[in-house]
């Protein structure tokens, strides 16, 4: 699975856990502000979680471990494009849903400004708003009022304003703000909805506790106030409102006995154990193929190298730290060498490494190295590469013929350049490479070799032996 998909996988999982939490326990305790720091912290937490990586801190100290590399070693971390696939297309719908929702929510912060600038500057005894000519709810956004007080009886404006006030001073739109964005990018998920709706509606359980307590109306003349606003035409999506779509549950709300404070101890024990059940339920994804691999050989073969190492970026001479700081998706080659370079370059020296990047793949510095110490080109590699399967397919078959020629050999003395050898050394050597066979039987091969000889001899002397003697 794409580590995108994973990562929405784990954030939305996160969510619908912690949404599950306040609608079974917490949504109706009357610990608003609670509440309130219990949504923020669900977003943020689930957001973060799935790039924390827990195992490490739990993991047991183990002894440092040494890798010893071959003469030579070549990594590609680059490759071809992958085909269209089913994940490609779960990502494209998604992102699709992405451009929706912020396109949305541009048109929702639009009709915002369109607002603004209809609206002037006003003051009600001493409290600044901005007036709106429009028939439509009082509204706060960001750190202003938006007030038509024509709509309204002299008599409602106090609790209005503070009302409004309230959303202004605690900065609820940025908490809207925040679900929203989530909402955007974790469409797909009911849970979310549902989240964004609660955040809005405990605003305003935070908002209608405060007006009360100011002493502005009583309880039964503020829920009338709050029944009288609900006729009038909605304001913009993203404000803060004076009435809200929820209306009875607020007013349930209203009228519902303080919560006793032993149920705070719900919150020590819901948020850990949801967090703990996060992490517990989280896939545990690999990166997948080449990602692997690079993560394998270049950190780690990095990382088991002593200050016996060099390492050499794009042909010119650098460290570690700069090497490990370079991207993978920018390397296109990593070579290393050991025992062939001890002493070239310096007493101490045991092994070096050739990181190329992809900018500095055909630099004069590069081809240079390249050139003087014997390293691979990429193309060199991957030509080596194409030709390796018909190689070894070559070699499987001379194998083969040199076992059915091993076959066919008779039971007899074998002579090679003049030294005694087995029958399988016979059969290793190409028929193109003899100069020569002679075969002794019987009486003759038993007076030059003795009993050695009672099964014939075969005597082979090949070309480069000839040629060597005469």
């Amino acid at each position: 699975m794409p580590a995108l998909l994973l990562y929405l996988l784990q954030v939305n999982g996160a969510l619908l856990l912690f949404y599950a939490g306040y609608w079974l326990v917490l949504r109706r305790l009357t610990f608003y502000t609670l509440n309130r720091w219990y949504l923020l912290f669900s977003v943020g937490f689930s957001a973060a979680y799935p790039v924390v990586d827990v195992s490490a801190w739990l993991a047991r100290p183990v002894a440092a471990t040494t890798q010893v590399l071959g003469e030579t070693w070549t990594y590609l971390p680059t490759a071809a494009a992958p085909a269209f696939t089913y994940w490609t297309s779960l990502e494209w719908a998604y992102w699709v849903g992405v451009g929706v929702l912020l396109l949305r929510l541009l048109a929702q912060l639009t009709g915002l400004y369109r607002i603004r600038r209809a609206s002037r500057p006003a003051q009600w005894h001493g409290q600044q708003y901005r007036r709106v000519g429009a028939a439509m709810n009082p509204f706060s956004f960001g750190r202003t009022v938006y007030l038509n007080p024509d709509q309204h009886a002299p008599s409602e404006l106090p609790a209005i304003l503070r009302h409004e006030q309230v959303h202004v001073q605690q900065w609820h739109t940025l908490d809207v703000l925040v679900a929203q964005l989530t909402q955007v990018f974790c469409w797909f998920n009911p849970g979310v909805w549902l989240l964004r709706q609660a955040v809005q509606e405990n605003l305003e359980f935070i908002t209608d506790r405060a007006v009360l307590r100011a002493g502005l109306l009583d309880a039964k003349a503020y829920q009338y106030s709050l029944l009288k606003l609900s006729t009038l035409a909605p304001s913009a999506a993203l404000a803060n409102h004076f009435t809200f779509l929820t209306l009875k549950n607020r007013i349930a709300m209203m009228n519902k006995k303080r919560s006793a404070t032993a149920y705070l101890g719900l919150y020590a024990l819901l948020i850990p154990g949801l967090a703990l059940l996060a992490f517990a339920c989280a896939p545990q994804g690999e990166p997948a193929g080449d990602e692997m691999e690079v993560r394998k050989t270049s950190s780690a073969r990095f990382d088991a190298m002593s200050d016996s190492t060099l390492f050499f970026l794009d042909g010119k001479p650098s460290s570690k730290a700069a090497v490990e700081a370079i991207p993978e998706i920018g390397i296109v080659q990593i070579h290393g060498a050991g025992g062939r370079f001890r002493g070239e370059f310096g007493p101490g020296v045991k092994r070096i490494f050739l990181v190329i990047t992809k900018t500095g793949e055909n630099s004069p510095a590069t081809k240079a190295f390249r050139q003087k110490y014997g390293f691979q080109t990429r193309a060199e590699f991957e030509k080596e590469e194409a030709e390796r399967p018909a190689k070894e397919a070559r070699e499987r078959e001379e194998i083969r013929q040199r076992d059915e020629r091993f076959k066919q050999l008779p039971d007899a003395l074998y002579i090679l350049n003049g030294e005694p050898v087995d029958k399988e050394e016979i059969s290793e050597i190409n028929a193109e490479a003899i100069e020569s066979v002679n075969v002794l039987k019987g009486k003759q091969a038993i007076e030059q070799y003795g009993e050695k000889g009672r099964n014939d001899v075969v005597i082979v002397i090949t070309k480069n032996h000839s040629q060597s003697t005469n």
